[in-house]
């Protein structure tokens, strides 16, 4: 009894938390209950391990890395999970989503250009890329993007639905093999209406069952929210490959923003840190003074740039190059790590193919399905200027004129495509399907 007492107080304290102010980040929480719930869950400790004893052997082949142009390039499938149409996410979000994740990793972010003197030297390409699938675990052609309509009484929230996105007997999405693909799942995470996280990952070297990362449905993509530039996914995806936060996780007492100094993220050139940021921008945040013999006789301020941090998104400027080695230790080191790298999945190359912003306007393509023609709708203040279809790998098949009331697709193969259109206000994807 007492122990059921003391679950649920823990429970009531921690859902008024979120009233005010809901947990950017799950990862450590997921973390912590897989070691309770599931034997396994203790490899984690044995994967990093494994990865800091490669960074340290490696160190000078990652040195001579920085540079040679090789890139590895992630496969990814999202998962939408939805009760509703809102949750039913656009597809534009997730395409905005993978834009930002190149983005932060190459370091081609435009507001890298912010980030202070002394971390501007240290800010790294980590030289992984982001792409949607091209195809599924059997092989056939996908969009890298599939959806899942839940039960509405379905739990997402991690603390009476824990994982169960990710389980299509509580109203989830099975995953893809996670050897071929990052995971990713979308849904509603919220308690009573109230939204508990923002996201979560799963660390290597756990239960690969599981493996992959959660959004709310609302903070994915650059402009979900505002406020919110697509760095949750950022953060997530950061765990996913072994990061830590940069303050080490010993801020978990009672007054969370009490200062604590002893702990690490093992990486040597992220300062220390005590307590998290607090989703804010505060510059003069120097914490900590016992820093790594990294720093030297140096004393940094608290590195509120780093993507591993609960800064405002728009304050996030990088990851460090010591960061980067941390995430090539484990994808050197853990078996499905490992295994992605060389994943069959392919890529759906509609990425390469926009080099401008999507947008989410009320365009409408009737019928769809079409065997033979079809029509564009659109409201009066979009002006359409250019039309290009692509196969659901990237191959461009048609360019239609703007100024045709009708396009015909009578004589393409049976099979989904992709309809690039683009207007003065910015650039459309819609799905067609040809019958």
């Amino acid at each position: 009894m007492k122990k059921i007492y003391l679950l649920f107080a823990g429970f009531f304290i921690s859902f008024a938390q979120v009233l005010d102010n809901p947990e950017r980040c799950f990862a450590v929480g997921h973390l912590r209950q897989m070691i309770l719930n599931n034997p396994g869950g203790k490899n984690f400790y044995d994967a990093e391990k494994m990865a800091i004893a490669w960074e340290m052997k490696h160190r000078q082949e990652m040195d001579a890395m920085r540079g040679s142009g090789h890139t590895i390039t992630i496969p990814v499938v999202f998962h939408v999970v939805y009760k509703n149409s809102a949750q039913n996410i656009h597809d534009s979000l997730i395409h905005s989503q993978i834009k930002v994740l190149n983005e932060c990793f190459r370091k081609q972010n435009a507001n890298y250009a912010n980030t202070r003197p002394i971390f501007d030297s240290l800010g790294a390409d980590v030289q992984i890329e982001f792409c949607l699938a091209s195809k599924d675990p059997q092989g056939n052609p996908t969009s890298g993007i599939v959806r899942k309509q839940a039960p509405s009484n379905a739990q997402f929230n991690p603390i009476l639905g824990f994982d169960n996105v990710k389980k299509p007997s509580k109203g989830g999405d099975t995953l893809w093999p996670p050897d071929q693909y990052l995971n990713i799942w979308t849904c509603d995470m919220s308690l009573f209406g109230v939204e508990v996280v923002l996201g979560y990952a799963q660390f290597p070297g756990m239960n690969s069952s599981t493996d992959g990362v959660v959004l709310q449905y609302n903070y994915v993509g650059k402009y979900s929210k505002p406020g919110f530039l697509g760095r949750t996914a950022v953060h997530e995806v950061g765990h996913w490959l072994g990061l830590r936060h940069i303050w080490g996780d010993d801020d978990i007492g009672t007054n969370p923003q009490s200062t604590y100094c002893d702990s690490t993220d093992y990486v040597d050139d992220t300062p220390n840190q005590g307590p998290r940021s607090n989703s804010n921008c505060n510059f003069s945040a120097n914490t900590c003074t016992a820093e790594s013999a990294f720093w030297g006789n140096l004393n940094p301020p608290d590195m509120i740039e780093n993507y591993m941090d609960y800064s405002r998104d728009s304050c996030m400027t990088l990851f460090t190059k010591g960061q980067k080695a941390r995430i090539y230790g484990f994808l050197n080191t853990d078996p499905l790590r490992m295994a992605i790298k060389t994943s069959s999945a392919g890529c759906n190359t509609l990425q390469s193919v926009i080099n401008e912003e999507i947008i989410s306007i009320p365009i409408n393509i009737f019928p769809n399905p079409s065997g033979h023609n079809f029509q564009i709708t659109f409201p009066g203040h979009f002006i359409i200027q250019e039309i290009i279809l692509f196969t659901s790998e990237g191959k461009k098949v048609r360019q239609f004129s703007p100024f045709s009331t009708f396009h015909s697709v009578e004589e393409l193969p049976e099979g989904l495509y992709l309809l690039n259109i683009k207007t003065n206000k910015g650039l459309i994807v819609k799905k067609l399907v040809k019958v």
